[in-house]
């Protein structure tokens, strides 16, 4: 039996830990820049409000119908997710931490699973004040299914929902619309409506071979996991096979200074993230373009990929490579309004094959890197720069709704006066 526990809502549930006087009020988390609707509580899905809704059109109801707006606060959600993990290890050893506020835990050998996995709930309810909804099935996608029955039905369920029957998959799938099967997108989701397939039930109808032809493998599998057939384990997480840092600019720039400046600062982004998983880059791309939403203007875009002497998670050698790229592309004239740092073809730190003909300067750059990082996570992000980067300017999001971190700061943390 596979179990998924899921967050209700999460980062809405999240703000709402800390602000008690948020609940049965509605509540809407904005993604970065305070652009669109990334979460919203119950009360504001029962507003009209949808998912990516432009803050600007929602901004009217704070006052009308006393919604809450929250900026996205990820550091304050990544630990309460970390939190939540802790609690359920208590009950499975065997946990696939699939997002943020999603996890899979694999039951079989357990005994009294569908009572433990009340106890979790109860367990992450009182020990984080957080809802949560489980599901637990056959297979992982059966799993989805009895979550989302779960959540939607907790007067009924609990929160909590095991199909452990033919009986209850068959009533299941019959009711779980095929836009909302895992793995089922929307334009593909439109296309099976346009053959009459509107449940998941339906979409278990179809051949075999004809799944196979259609969708491969994936169709396949997608519909022995539906009928309860596992056909995927518990995934191992695997070091990234790239990493990118990008911006959009707070307007257009001209001027090869700033440019370059924005690229050395994503390239030392690119540089630790790529120490934190232990691994070296072979091959560093830069990108830079134009605002194409201002035909007006100029329009250009180009990339250019470097190829490093030697493997190097450096944040000197990461910069002084990405200059170079940048030098290939760059044109003066045109206002750019995005650039971005790609670096891909990965090798493990302690693997890395090197040049007898290049200078290697891994070995003395090493020690650097490791005193930059040790401040920086002490001292803050950004506050130990390259001379290539600008001292005075820090990239950040615009967040006129940002909470307090009040599980990883102690300046934020709650004060309470007896």
């Amino acid at each position: 039996m596979i179990a998924l526990i899921d967050g209700n809502n999460f980062y809405a549930s999240c703000e709402r830990i800390f602000n008690y006087g948020w609940r049965g009020r509605p509540v809407v988390v904005l993604s970065n820049n305070d652009g669109c609707a990334i979460a919203r509580s119950n009360e504001a899905k029962a507003l009209g409000i949808p998912m990516g809704e432009p803050y600007f059109k929602i901004k009217q109801l704070e006052k009308t119908h006393g919604l809450v707006v929250c900026s996205a606060n990820f550091v304050l959600y990544g630990d309460i997710s970390n939190r939540v993990v802790q609690i359920t290890r208590r009950y499975c050893n065997d946990i696939e931490v699939y997002s943020i506020d999603e996890s899979f835990l694999f039951l079989d050998g357990y005994s009294d699973q569908y009572q433990k996995m009340v106890d979790l709930r109860r367990d992450v309810l009182q020990g984080l004040d957080l809802p949560t909804s489980i599901g637990m099935a056959p297979s992982k996608t059966l799993a989805k299914v009895a979550n989302k029955i779960a959540k939607k039905f907790p007067d009924k369920t609990g929160s909590v929902y095991m199909i452990d029957s033919w009986k209850k998959i068959e009533a299941a799938l019959k009711w779980f619309p095929v836009e909302d099967i895992w793995g089922v997108g929307r334009r593909y989701s439109e296309k099976l409506k346009s053959q009459g397939v509107h449940t998941a039930w339906d979409f278990t109808q179809f051949p075999d071979d004809f799944l196979r032809q259609e969708m491969g493998i994936l169709g396949l599998r997608m519909k022995k996991e539906l009928l309860g057939e596992a056909q995927y384990g518990m995934s191992i997480s695997e070091p990234k096979k790239n990493i990118s840092t990008t911006r959009t600019f707070d307007t257009g720039h001209a001027e090869y200074d700033y440019v370059h400046e924005r690229v050395s600062t994503f390239a030392s982004e690119c540089a630790r993230k790529l120490r934190e998983q232990k691994s070296c880059c072979r091959h560093i791309t830069v990108f830079i373009m134009t605002d194409r939403f201002k035909q007006n203007q100029v329009q250009y875009s180009d990339s250019f990929t470097v190829t490093l002497p030697n493997p190097s998670n450096s944040s000197i050698e990461i910069s002084k490579y990405a200059k170079k790229a940048l030098d290939k592309i760059f044109i003066h004239g045109p206002k750019y309004r995005k650039a971005g740092v790609i670096t891909g073809t990965f090798v493990p730190e302690n693997e890395r094959m090197t040049s007898m003909f290049d200078v290697d300067n891994h070995e003395r750059h090493a020690p650097i890197m490791e005193a930059m990082d040790s401040m920086n996570n002490r001292l803050g992000k950004q506050k130990i720069k390259l001379a290539s980067q600008d001292v005075q300017k820090t990239w950040k999001m615009d967040q006129k709704h940002l909470s307090q971190r009040y599980s990883t700061s102690f300046h934020d943390s709650i004060i309470l006066q007896a």
